[in-house]
């Protein structure tokens, strides 16, 4: 495989509407995991890489919980104890729950579909798209696509516009200092 090298999209045209599905599925999924963590008396969770719900924070482990760790502000971090019913049937209300969206799915959704995984073979290094929203000061959403020389990928000029890594950092750090700002103006009130 030839060299890889990461190119950045912004979404514009009619792949907005893709990307504004995408990203319902992923808030429809983050809502159902903030229900179930309410449901059992936690006060947070950490998501799996894949879209799933982890583990669930809490300030006290409470029965059929397992403690794995600590999180911050000393919460425990827990899964179900499957030695248990109880255990058994909160691991299954789990496994239930929908899993939100990877990065590059919404990639693949706007027409990403190489031949080949984008692989340094030399460093045994799988490279996937991602994709970034950003909200400040208008919301702007990004995919970040591995490219090689023959992956055969012709991105549709009417839904993805390339960018210089330079303006894809710029809209990152322009988003960062408003969020900064915001969250400062918050806290001194």
């Amino acid at each position: 495989m030839s060299r890889i090298y990461v190119t950045p999209y912004e979404v514009i045209g009619d792949g907005l509407a893709v990307a504004a599905a995408h990203y319902a599925a992923i808030d429809a999924a983050a809502e159902a995991h903030w229900a179930f963590v309410k449901q059992v008396g936690g006060e947070g969770y950490r998501p799996l890489n894949g879209g799933g719900l982890r583990s669930v924070f809490f300030k006290e482990l409470p029965t059929a919980w397992r403690k794995i760790g600590w999180g911050e502000g000393g919460r425990i971090e827990a899964v179900p104890h499957k030695g248990s019913a109880t255990g058994k049937s909160l691991a299954k209300q789990i496994a239930a729950l929908p899993q939100g969206k990877r990065g590059r799915e919404l990639a693949y959704d706007l027409g990403y579909n190489p031949k080949q995984m984008a692989m340094d073979g030399s460093r045994g290094v799988i490279y996937f798209p991602t994709d970034l929203r950003v909200t400040f000061p208008a919301e702007r959403i990004f995919v970040r696509i591995p490219r090689f020389t023959d992956d055969g990928f012709e991105p549709d000029p009417a839904i993805l516009r390339e960018l210089r890594e330079s303006e894809f950092m710029a809209a990152v750090e322009a988003h960062n200092a408003e969020a900064r700002r915001q969250r400062e103006e918050r806290e001194a009130a």
